[in-house]
């Protein structure tokens, strides 16, 4: 199994009918392979409502992402198939209903960057749809 300590830049661009948001989270994690397929853990700190930590399994053709703390969920990515996820956060729960449109993975490679880039509409409890650009990219931290 190989182990490296990675940086992380989670960005997620939600598209409400051309009204966009954008939102970026830089952090150092962990990075572990193992035949085919990747894990990243890392730990975000929100100001707002506490710590939040990631797991995020990557293979070829499918992406888990779950969070555990102050937001709690598991989505689930696979090109043409639906999932259905609950997010929970301290302020209440929303059901998300996910299909993916295009899932891109290139794994981390001996320059030491990988990415990941998930097109994905989500219907949130039933009424609000939007589309999702979620994109990772990692990379090998650098020795000090």
């Amino acid at each position: 199994m190989e182990q490296k300590r990675i940086e992380i830049e989670l960005r997620t661009v939600i598209d409400r009918n051309g009204d966009k948001e954008m939102t970026i989270v830089k952090q150092s994690g962990d990075y572990m392979r193992k035949n085919e397929i990747e894990i990243i853990t890392f730990i975000e700190n929100r100001e707002d409502i506490g710590k939040i930590r990631n797991y995020i399994t990557i293979q070829k053709h499918k992406v888990t992402i779950r969070r555990s703390g102050a937001i709690s969920m598991s989505h689930h990515f696979e090109v043409g198939k639906k999932s259905e996820s609950l997010y929970r956060h301290p302020y209440g729960a929303l059901h998300f209903l996910i299909t993916t449109k295009s899932l891109d993975c290139t794994p981390l490679s001996k320059d030491g960057h990988g990415d990941v880039v998930i097109v994905y509409d989500a219907v949130i409890n039933g009424i609000e749809q939007q589309e999702h650009h979620l994109t990772l990219t990692y990379m090998e931290e650098k020795e000090r």
